[in-house]
C-alpha cells in the first residue's frame, strides 16, 4: 500500500468481519484448500486487509480466500490489518496493488462498479488512480454490466471461467442473451477447454441461423462431431479405406436384414426392378473390388519371389535353407475373380 496510509495490526474475531465484496470474488476450492494446507501447516501467514466500518466492525476489502480457509479449518479468529482509510480508498488501494493474487477481470470489474455506481467516481477518476485509461474502465464495466445474472452466477462460482465470460459469453450476450445462457448452463454441467470454447464460438460466428440453434440445443455433440471431422483429416490412407470398408460392411448386413421385408410377392414390377438394378451394381462393384485386390496381391507376390530368387542366387552355401519360388504359393492358379464368382475360404484369407 500508499505510505500515506497506516495500519493497525490484530487479532480479531472472524465474526466482526464485513464480507461486503464477497459477491465479486470469484470462488476457488482448490485454493481454498492449498491454502487451508498451509494454515494448518504453517499458520496464517499473511494478514487479512480491512478498513473500519459502521459498528465497530471490519470491511473486508481483501483475503477473502484466506478468510474461507480459515473457516474451513474451523478457526474462530484471524490476524488483520486495518487500514486508516475510507472504504472507497481502500478499494483504490486494492486494484492498484492486487493484494494476494493476480485478479481475475471478473472481479476487477467488481470493485470497479462498487466504485462508479456506489461512491459515484467517473470513469476519468477510476482510471487516473489505478493508471489506466477511461477506456480501459469502461471496457471492465461493460464485461461485468452485459452479462446476465444467471451466467455471471455461474462465473462468480468458479463453474466458467471468466476467459469463458469476457470472451464468448458477453458477446454471445449482447446479441442472445437467451443462447449465451443456455450455452452457460452447459458449460457448467460439460466445461470445455479453452481451444474447444474458441472453435465452438468461431464456429457459432460462421454458421447461419438454423446452425445455430442446432450447436446452442446440442453443444456436446456438436464438438464431438467437430473432433471426428479433424481425427478423420488425419488419417492416413490405410485408416480412411479401413474405415469405408466398416461402413460398407455395415450397410451390407443392414440391406441383408431387410430383404425380406423390401423384396415379397405381387411386389410393384418396376419396384422390384429398381431394387434389383440396385443390387446387381453393389455386386459388380464388389466383385470389381475383389478382383482389384487380388490383382493387387498377386503382383506384390511375384515381385517378392523375383526379389527371393535373385537374392538365393547370390547367397553363400548357405542358399539351400532359403525358400524358393517352388515354396511360395501360387496365386495366379485360380486367375482373377470374376463379378459373382464365389471364392472358398482360403482364397479369401489370401485376399
Amino acid at each position: 500500500m500508499t505510505s500515506n496510509n497506516t495500519f493497525k495490526k490484530q487479532e480479531i474475531d472472524i465474526h466482526r468481519l464485513e464480507l461486503r465484496y464477497s459477491h465479486v470474488r470469484v470462488q476457488d476450492a482448490s485454493r481454498i484448500r492449498r491454502l487451508a494446507d498451509s494454515i494448518a501447516s504453517h499458520g496464517q501467514l499473511e494478514p487479512l486487509l480491512t478498513v473500519t466500518g459502521e459498528n465497530n466492525r471490519l470491511i473486508l476489502i481483501d483475503g477473502y480466500l484466506r478468510q474461507s480457509a480459515l473457516l474451513y479449518l474451523g478457526k474462530d479468529t484471524a490476524q488483520v490489518l486495518i487500514m486508516s482509510c475510507s472504504e472507497d480508498q481502500g478499494l483504490f488501494q486494492l486494484l492498484i496493488n492486487r493484494g494476494e493474487r493476480q485478479w481475475k477481470a471478473i472481479e476487477e470489474a467488481g470493485i470497479i462498479q462498487e466504485l462508479y455506481h456506489r461512491f459515484a467516481c467517473t470513469f476519468d477518476e477510476i482510471g487516473r488512480r489505478i493508471g489506466r485509461d477511461k477506456s480501459y474502465v469502461k471496457r471492465r464495466l461493460d464485461l461485468l454490466e452485459s452479462l446476465p445474472e444467471e451466467i455471471l452466477t455461474h462465473v462468480l462460482s468458479g463453474a466458467i471461467s471468466t476467459w469463458s465470460a469476457s470472451r464468448v459469453l458477453t458477446p454471445l450476450a449482447r446479441a442472445n442473451p437467451d443462447a449465451a445462457t443456455k450455452l452457460a448452463n452447459h458449460l457448467e454441467r460439460e466445461p470445455m477447454s479453452t481451444r474447444q470454447l474458441r472453435a465452438f464460438y468461431d464456429h457459432y460466428q460462421q454458421s447461419n441461423r438454423k446452425v445455430r440453434e442446432r450447436m446452442i440445443a446440442a453443444p456436446g455433440i456438436f464438438m464431438k462431431s467437430l473432433q471426428s471431422v479433424a481425427e478423420t483429416a488425419n488419417e492416413g490412407p490405410e485408416e480412411k479405406w479401413l474405415r469405408d470398408a466398416r461402413a460398407v460392411c455395415g450397410i451390407l448386413h443392414r440391406l441383408q436384414d431387410n430383404t425380406d421385408t423390401v423384396f415379397y410377392q405381387n411386389q410393384e414390377k418396376k419396384q422390384r426392378r429398381l431394387l434389383l438394378v440396385q443390387a446387381s451394381r453393389a455386386r459388380r462393384l464388389t466383385g470389381e473390388l475383389q478382383e482389384k485386390i487380388q490383382e493387387l496381391v498377386d503382383n506384390d507376390q511375384t515381385n517378392q519371389r523375383g526379389t527371393d530368387k535373385r537374392t538365393a542366387q547370390t547367397g553363400d552355401e548357405s542358399k539351400g535353407n532359403c525358400q524358393t519360388t517352388g515354396n511360395l504359393p501360387n496365386h495366379n492358379k485360380q486367375g482373377h475373380l470374376k463379378p459373382g464368382d464365389k471364392t472358398s475360404p482360403e482364397q479369401e484369407l489370401k485376399i
